[in-house]
Order: structure tokens, then C-alpha cells, then sequence
């Protein structure tokens, strides 16, 4: 076998105590390669026909070699010939074949990597005559993903897959499952255009693994039992770059496996020496003098792993190694470069380092002078290292030390000249430039000429630097709507995050039906130093005809005692001792009259291989909130840019419960900076992977928020959540009414008479049933009477009686959902 070399005597051993599988005797198989020749050409020019090939002429040997069975067929045997589809299904029609494979590998995406297998379905989604393809496939699937260690999408009919079928035949949709005559599938076995997969398909022995995971669905489709499986294989990385090596050694009691590299297999896919590495390595028939085996890895330049390894009798005995390299860390990058005469005083210091390093040693031998006051912070798995300060001065001369005695993770002395010898230190010069620029506006939302905007929408403004707090006024902020060219009543709060701003602006009134709004920033915004704005910023967009009428899970005004504390849930892992979880008025979402928010506070253990915290809740008034996959789940996120993560969670078949019953939404990306609507529309069903199944079929309630971590994201900070809610989505604009017509929207009227004495009318309207607040204030902000009652769609009054009340000017506060309306009115006396 190729790249191992064999002592003579095992391998004679071996072969004699192999036994033959039997049970299959009197029966065959077709085995399709998929495509001919080179077809379908993967990335780095190796191809989905080679690499089908390569899969079926080893499950031939295996059968033919380790069974009983009568005969294995094959459409093509080499990588000169070409047979098109029909030649393939006629030929094993003819040949009376008991049984069709197909066999290929997916295209798509370059980060997808998933198992598929496909069976014959008619258009009325019943199985191909003669049944057999889908149980075989239901097998196929598990076997090949758990061999191939990719997730899988299942075992699905092809015309539920597919849809409505070709013009050129009806159904099943594939013609390897219409033309055949037989029990017949389609495998995808991963994808040739993921690079990774790619370079693990070249290496010959992959592709005999991946025909024991087909060899071994096919024994099991019989019922035959699987003989003792003794395989070792695994991927050999380095530790730091997690890039696998070429020429890795691995040794199993006396026998010898070298990795690939570009002089056995590379050169014939690239002129790149130093582009390809798969790591692979694949020993069968390992000797057992007990139930494990010592293995040993070695490479160039990077320290030796041994380990006693236990043997799985039933499946492949995976055992990865990453070794550690024995080069000294270097400083790859940094921000500013070296000699840098202009470095802008708003962006943060950063260093990339080669490989992880120890925190506390470069923390300690860390200099920059003249000194400053900055925050140390660590990321991308302990490589980069971020200066953060409000304190550069401008048109300043820095110079950044790193002592030569600063250590890797693994004790290694840094090399900062980059010279190969360790211990040498890394100097730095670089000089601030002068802040002669106004601030920028880099991130809205809505963005420029969105569709569909909410109709009680939380705008928002990122700007690139901390603002002048003096300019953020009521003249320099506008919502204008096109139609008239009126303006929209705004509340206007900046937060300062980090060394940028978010102005967020939150309507007073709620917007109406399709009609299109402008968002204007004026000239006169500054920055610290008074550098203004000098143009007008717009942002026009367009809401839509839906209402939303929300069902409240929690908006936190009680506090948080239906919540765990996020390190109670046994779920949550990767995390450090700066987690947990609070109720704060730190930042409030003022678009809802919300007072406080839900403060989860995360911290990253970045040697973890795992991030989750689940913010579970646990019971109270909030667990009680039912829904269905019709709805949408909806949640005020006040967004720390960190690049984290979120999701929700549910629970699925209530009052079921169980983890199997546990579905979530897909990850959402924290890269916004401020407050900010984050909606689960389940009726899309596109849901996330955890415990669940990943089909929302059932009633559900709120699970638990929950946040995760990837490499390049902060490993600290804190977010806040608002408002969690349900809401059902409802096309006002497109509602027919039978009857006495119905409002379409949300609105306040006048309250009359105006001035009054000693009472009034409150008018209003509602689109849908919902519960009303009404709140009446003195001009002091005193509260002096509060209304709530659920009223129906339609127009109402209330009447509001001033009686004990000195004369005056007063505030009423409607709000309905997510309506909101002010207005004042006069008591005359």
C-alpha cells in the first residue's frame, strides 16, 4: 500500500487471520462511479470523476476480496473512458444487477462540507419500485458522515430534495433512480469544492475509508455483522496554524506511515511547493497484543507526540495529533508598521503574533513611551494582542518595546527580529498624526433604500470617533417623511462605545403604511476636537404594510428572577469566571418606555475548543408565553461589535420536555454597535443546529438566549437584551374587510375639547386587538394617572377627568405594542 511500509512477516500474519464475511453470496451490486474522465473539476484541478473512481475500485476490492458476494459491476474502471448516464443504467438493467450505487461528492460553497444520500421517489412521494434505496440510504448517510467526519443533511427522496422533476422524465428525479430497475441511491460524500475536503480526496487511502463506511452500510443493509474493525487514522496539524503537515511520520508497533507531500502527490495539482497538505494517514489490520496500540508522531521542526492509543473493535480509531512546533515566535504584523508618521489616534495598537502566547510574561515586558494609559485585551486564540486607549496624543512619537524574554504558550523565547534565534526583543517607532477630519457616519439602519422597515423602527447611526455631545441636538437629527415633508417627533441618545459613537433615534410616533421616510443628519456634528460635519447625510427607506401586535415574554422591569445565572446551566462551557448575568438601567431601550434591560456579561476561555452561555429561563410568567412556528421571535439586542454570537432558543412540542425537544434560531453576528431589533421569523424554517431534530413541528416556548465564540471575536464585554417578545406578522395592506370597515393602522387623534375643564377625550384606533397603556403626565414628569385595558381592533375613546388637578399643561402617553404617541392638552380652570 502506498506511503507505508509493510514488515513482511505482519503482513503475512494478517492475511492468514482475515476471515471471509459471508452472506452475501447470490447477490451483486453496480457500482456508478459518477462522471467520466475528469470531470466536474474540484479546486486545485483534482476532480469529482478521479475521486469517484478511486472510492469504487476500492469497495470492489473490499467486497470482492472480503465477502462472499457473487459479483461487484463497475459503468468504468479507469479515468480514460467516458459512458454517459444511459449507458450506465442500461448496462446494469441488462446485466440483471440486484442493486445501483451511484457514487459522488457535492459543488457549492467552498466552507460547505456536508453527507447526502438521495433515493428514488415518485411525485406522489412514495418510494421507487422495488423498495430498498431508501433503507440502504437511511444507513448509508450515518455510516458516511461518521467515517468522513462531516455533518450530514440526511437521507432524502430526490424528488422532495429536487422538486418538480426534469421535462426530459418523470419521477424519481434522478435518472439513476428513474432508469434503473433495481433498488437503487446516490451518495454525495462531501464536497470537491472545499479545499480542505479536496486535499483529503487526493490521498488514495481517504478514499479506501470512505469505501469501508460504504462496504460496511452495505453488510448492514443484510443484516451481516461487522468483523472486528482494526483501522487507525487520523490528520497530523501543527498546533499553532492548525495547517496539516506534509512528511508527518506515524508509527504503529513497527509499521511506518509518511504523510504526503509534494514530491509523492502535490506536484501533480499545483507548482506550489508549499500549497497542499491533507496530514492524512490510515493504518488497517493493526496488530493487538490488547486493546491498544502505542502511536508515534514526528515531523521536521516540531516536537515528537507519543501516546497509547485504545482500539474501537466496532468503528475507525481516530486519533488526531497536533504537534508543536519548535520555531520561536515572531511578530507577523503590526498596526501601525514600523516607521508609520501618520497612525491615527482612533485606532488601536495591535500585534500579531506566529503562534499563542503567554498573556502574563508579554503583558509584563510590554513598553511603550511616552506612556499612556491604555487596556491590554487578547484574541484570535491568544495570537493577537490589541492596545486599547483613548489617550494617543496627536502629532506624537511613540516607541513600542517587547522584550526578547517573552514567552509562547509552550516556553518559547520570542524572536523579534525575526532572525530564527530566540530570545531577541522587537522595537517599534511610529508617530500620530493630526485630527484634521470630521466625524464619519459608517453603519446605519435602516440602511440606504431598505424595504419593508418596521413601523415603529429604532434608528440608528454609527459614527467612526466619539462625538461632541454639545452638537448632538434636535436640529441635526431629523425623520422627515417624503410625503409632506413633515417630521417625525424623535428621541434622540448617543452612546459612546469604545472610541467610536451610536446616535439612536426613537420615533415617538409610530410610522405609517408603505410610505417612505428620510433620515437626516445635518452639518454640525463634531468631534472632540471641533471638527464638523459639512454636508447633510439622508437615508431614505420605505416601511412596510405588516403590524405587529406583540405577545411580551419578559422586558426585564421585574427584574430577573425567572433567569438562571448563565454558569447554573450545564450547558454553558468555554467560559471564564467573568461571566454572569444582571438587570441594568446602564442602557435602556427608549423606543418601548423600557426602564432596564438583561445584562449578560461573557468571558471566553480562549484555550477552549467549545463556547456556549445559555441564558436559560426557567420559569415564571415568561415560561407560560406559548407559541407556534408561525410567528416570529423577537429581541432588543444592544450590540457590543464584539463579532460573538447569539441565538435563541425553544422548546419544541410543549408540554413535552426533554433535550431532544430543544431547537434554535441560526447564529446571529454581533457586529453592530448599539440597540438593535434581531427577528427569528420561524415560518421560514431556517433553524439552527443543537439538540433538536432542527424542524419547529410543535407548540413552542422561550428556551433560553444564548451567546458562542469564535477565534477572532472579543474574549470579554458585556450585551443587553430588551423587550423579548412573540409577535404574529399581519399584512394591514393587504386585509379585506366585510363590514363596517376596520382601521389599518395605529393612530392617536387630538383629544377633545382642547383645553378642557375639567375632562377629555383621548381618541385612538387600533388595526388589531391589544393591550393600551395610557399614562398622563405634568409637565415635571410626574405620572399623575395610568390607564391599561385590552381593547379590540377598531376606534376607541377614553375619558380622562382632571378633576383635583391645578391648571396646566399635561402629557398623555399612548402606547399599544410596539405604538407609541404623545401629545399635550390644556386644563383651563
Amino acid at each position: 500500500m502506498k506511503n507505508i511500509i509493510r514488515i513482511l512477516f505482519v503482513a503475512l500474519f494478517l492475511s492468514t487471520v482475515r476471515a471471509q464475511v459471508t452472506g452475501l453470496s447470490g447477490w451483486n451490486i453496480y457500482l456508478d462511479p459518477g462522471h467520466s474522465q475528469t470531470e466536474n473539476m474540484g479546486i486545485y484541478g483534482y476532480s469529482e470523476a478521479e475521486k469517484n473512481l478511486g472510492v469504487a475500485l476500492a469497495l470492489r476490492d473490499i467486497l470482492q476480496n472480503e465477502t462472499d458476494i457473487d459479483a461487484v459491476y463497475m459503468s468504468r474502471t479507469n479515468s480514460s473512458q467516458y459512458v454517459s448516464l444511459s449507458q450506465r443504467t442500461d448496462q446494469a438493467n441488462k446485466l440483471g444487477a440486484a442493486w445501483y450505487h451511484s457514487l459522488h461528492s457535492n459543488a457549492g460553497s467552498s466552507s460547505s462540507n456536508t453527507a447526502l444520500l438521495l433515493w428514488g421517489q415518485y411525485e406522489n412521494n412514495t418510494e421507487k419500485n422495488p423498495h430498498g434505496g431508501k433503507a440502504q440510504s437511511d444507513i448509508m448517510v450515518d455510516n458516511l458522515a461518521a467515517t468522513m467526519r462531516i455533518p450530514s443533511i440526511g437521507s432524502w427522496g430526490d424528488h422532495t430534495f429536487y422538486g418538480e422533476c426534469p421535462d426530459s422524465h418523470p419521477c424519481p428525479w434522478l435518472w439513476v433512480n428513474y432508469a434503473t430497475s433495481m433498488p437503487s441511491e446516490l451518495s454525495e460524500a462531501g464536497y470537491h469544492t472545499n479545499a480542505r475536503q479536496n486535499q483529503l480526496n487526493m490521498n488514495a487511502d481517504w478514499k479506501r475509508m470512505e469505501a469501508r463506511g460504504f462496504y460496511w452500510s452495505i453488510l448492514q443493509m443484510h443484516g451481516i455483522a461487522r468483523p472486528p474493525v482494526h483501522i487507525v487514522a487520523g490528520i497530523v496539524k501543527d498546533v499553532d496554524s492548525n495547517v496539516p503537515i506534509n512528511n508527518a511520520k506515524i508509527e504503529i508497533d513497527g509499521r511506518t506511515y509518511i504523510t504526503d507531500t509534494y514530491q509523492s502527490l502535490f506536484h501533480k495539482y499545483t507548482t506550489d511547493s508549499t500549497l497542499l497538505h491533507n496530514g492524512f494517514y490510515y493504518f488497517e489490520d493493526v496488530a493487538l497484543q490488547s486493546d491498544s496500540v502505542q502511536v508515534i508522531v514526528s515531523a521536521k521542526n516540531h516536537y515528537s507526540d507519543t501516546a497509547r492509543v485504545k482500539i474501537n473493535p466496532d468503528f475507525f480509531t481516530f486519533h488526531d495529533v497536533s504537534l508543536v512546533s519548535k520555531t520561536p515566535p515572531v511578530i507577523v504584523s503590526t498596526n501601525p508598521v514600523p516607521g508609520d508618521t501618520a497612525f491615527s489616534v482612533l485606532e488601536n495598537i495591535t500585534l500579531h503574533f506566529s503562534r499563542p502566547m503567554d498573556r502574563a510574561s508579554v503583558d509584563s515586558l510590554l513598553i511603550v513611551t511616552p506612556a499612556f494609559d491604555y487596556r491590554l485585551s487578547w484574541g484570535d486564540n491568544d495570537k493577537t494582542l490589541t492596545l486599547r486607549s483613548d489617550s494617543l496624543k496627536f502629532l506624537t512619537a511613540y516607541h513600542l518595546s517587547l522584550d526578547g524574554r517573552a514567552l509562547d504558550r509552550y516556553g518559547h523565547a520570542l524572536d523579534g527580529n525575526g532572525d530564527g534565534i530566540a530570545g531577541d526583543g522587537f522595537e517599534m517607532d511610529f508617530t500620530t498624526a493630526n485630527d484634521q477630519e470630521p466625524p464619519r457616519l459608517i453603519q446605519t439602519y435602516p440602511e440606504e433604500n431598505r424595504q419593508q422597515v418596521e413601523l415603529l423602527p429604532l434608528l440608528s447611526l454609527r459614527y467612526d470617533e466619539v462625538l461632541d455631545s454639545m452638537s448632538i441636538t434636535e436640529d441635526r437629527f431629523k425623520l422627515e417623511r417624503f410625503s409632506d415633508h413633515s417630521f417625525v417627533p424623535l428621541h434622540i441618545q448617543p452612546y459612546r462605545i469604545g472610541k467610536g459613537m451610536v446616535v439612536d433615534l426613537f420615533p415617538l410616533d409610530s410610522l405609517d403604511i408603505n410610505q417612505i421616510y428620510i433620515i437626516r443628519a445635518y452639518p454640525g456634528v463634531k468631534d472632540r476636537l471641533g471638527n464638523a460635519t459639512t454636508g447633510t447625510k439622508s437615508v431614505t427607506f420605505k416601511t412596510g404594510g405588516v403590524v405587529n401586535m406583540p405577545v411580551l415574554i419578559d422586558n426585564f422591569e421585574d427584574g430577573a428572577a425567572n433567569w438562571w445565572e448563565p454558569g447554573q446551566s450545564g450547558s454553558t462551557t468555554g467560559v471564564t469566571s467573568a461571566i454572569g448575568m444582571e438587570v441594568s438601567a446602564t442602557v435602556t431601550n427608549l423606543l418601548t418606555g423600557s426602564h432596564s434591560a438583561m445584562a449578560v456579561h461573557y468571558g471566553w476561555d480562549a484555550a477552549a475548543n467549545d463556547w456556549l452561555i445559555r441564558e436559560y429561563l426557567s420559569g415564571g410568567s415568561p415560561r407560560a408565553v406559548h407559541f407556534n412556528a408561525g410567528q416570529v421571535l423577537q429581541v432588543y439586542v444592544f450590540g457590543d461589535g464584539s463579532g460573538n454570537l447569539f441565538r435563541f432558543a425553544v422548546d419544541d412540542h410543549v408540554p413535552a420536555s426533554g433535550a431532544s425537544n430543544h431547537e434554535v434560531s441560526p447564529w446571529y453576528v454581533i457586529n453592530w454597535l448599539g440597540w438593535k431589533l434581531v427577528s427569528w421569523n420561524m415560518a421560514d424554517g431556517q433553524t439552527g443546529t443543537w439538540l433538536g431534530d432542527g424542524v419547529l413541528d410543535g407548540t413552542l416556548r422561550f428556551d433560553s438566549i444564548q451567546l458562542s465564540h469564535t477565534s477572532d471575536a472579543a474574549l470579554s464585554g458585556t450585551v443587553y437584551f430588551d423587550d423579548l417578545q412573540v409577535v404574529t406578522p399581519k399584512d394591514v395592506s393587504a386585509v379585506t374587510v366585510i363590514g363596517p370597515p376596520l382601521p389599518v393602522a395605529f393612530k392617536v387623534y387630538p383629544n377633545y375639547p382642547n383645553p378642557f375643564n375639567p375632562s377629555t377625550w383621548l381618541r385612538f384606533s387600533l388595526p388589531q386587538a391589544a393591550t393600551v397603556q395610557i399614562d398622563i403626565y405634568s409637565v415635571l414628569g410626574r405620572r399623575v394617572k395610568q390607564y391599561k385595558f385590552f381593547k379590540p381592533a377598531g376606534w376607541h375613546k377614553v375619558k380622562f377627568d382632571g378633576n383635583g388637578l391645578p391648571s396646566g399643561i399635561y402629557l398623555y402617553h399612548i402606547r399599544a405594542g410596539h405604538y407609541r404617541k404623545s401629545g399635550k392638552m390644556i386644563l383651563a380652570k
